[in-house]
């Protein structure tokens, strides 16, 4: 099927089945009595050809239902400081989504593939998944029939679509800041976008991540002596308890108000700016006949303040 839109009817050849059974199946319509073996075949069809669905035509159809929902997820292993992160994005995707006239189902998971699953059911519009694992995504990918956009989670799949902090531009611009040699202290994502790319400019025995089983005083202690770039606002208050805030570069979401102390340096990543780029993704899904038109990766860039 390359080079070429897998439709319906590709769909219906490789199953065996009418255009029409394929087009009930993958719309999710309950009124037609189709057996649960033919839609797993459907399923499992689409997912093999890469079926994309046209967005624009389920619009023109009516069939939005203007819900959307943000899937974050909250392993066990997460600690307060990532939660505030992440509650702090979907508020501005809320904000944002509401005067469109869509209401957000958020869903704080500790069971990503049970909770993910609310998107097979076609009561979503967009599915926004926050911290996703790579390998739990291969899992669920197969579900999604409605736009996912991905955000601060990279996978390997071309079918969806990511919004990312621009880390590669964080570390170049945490160089010409601390220098050459500094530590770097952050969250422990559960994808591993982050830390492969922090990896590659700093040693790991220089990176503290945080956890449950990790101590940052002990850890801050060891460096003191050293510069430190820290992602997060709530772990650069944490660590401005511990050295000299002036030795620290903070990576904050918000614009205007901070809470480190006011001559810590800091780096924006706006959450503001993240959402709006993930809302402008969706939009452009839900109403382009062409999906291509859309860029799969969407990164946002940090302004060091």
């Amino acid at each position: 099927m390359a080079g070429k839109r897998v439709t319906m009817k590709d769909i219906a050849r490789e199953t065996g089945v009418s255009t029409a059974t394929v087009s009930y199946v993958l719309n999710y319509s309950e009124k037609e009595k189709i057996s649960h073996d033919t839609r797993i075949r459907v399923f499992e069809a689409a997912r093999k050809l890469n079926y994309v669905p046209n967005m624009a035509a389920r619009t023109l159809a009516g069939n939005k239902s203007f819900l959307v929902g943000i899937i974050i997820n909250m392993a066990g292993k997460n600690k307060k400081s990532k939660v505030y992160q992440y509650y702090d994005l979907a508020q501005e995707i809320q904000k944002l989504l509401y005067p469109k006239r869509y209401d957000v189902v958020l869903i704080p998971s500790k069971e990503v593939e049970n909770d993910i699953l609310i998107g097979e059911k076609r009561l979503l519009d967009t599915v926004f998944l926050m911290d996703m694992e790579e390998t739990v995504f291969c899992d669920v990918a197969s579900h999604f029939f409605v736009p996912a956009i991905f955000i601060d989670g990279y996978v390997e799949d071309s079918l969806f679509f990511k919004v990312l902090t621009d880390y590669e531009k964080i570390m170049e611009q945490a160089c010409e800041q601390l220098g050459k040699e500094f530590y770097v202290v952050m969250e422990e994502y559960s994808n591993q976008y982050a830390l492969e790319i922090i990896k590659k400019y700093v040693p790991e025995k220089d990176i503290f991540i945080n956890n449950f089983e990790s101590s940052m005083k002990e850890f801050l202690d060891d460096h003191q002596m050293q510069k430190g770039l820290v992602i997060g606002e709530i772990l650069g208050m944490q660590a401005e308890h511990y050295v000299d805030n002036h030795n620290l570069l903070v990576v904050v979401q918000g614009e205007e108000e901070s809470m480190l102390l006011p001559d810590t340096k800091k780096i924006i990543v706006s959450n503001r700016k993240k959402a709006e780029k993930a809302v402008e993704v969706m939009e452009r899904l839900l109403n382009l006949s062409d999906e291509e038109e859309t860029g799969h990766v969407s990164y946002i860039t940090p302004v060091v303040q």
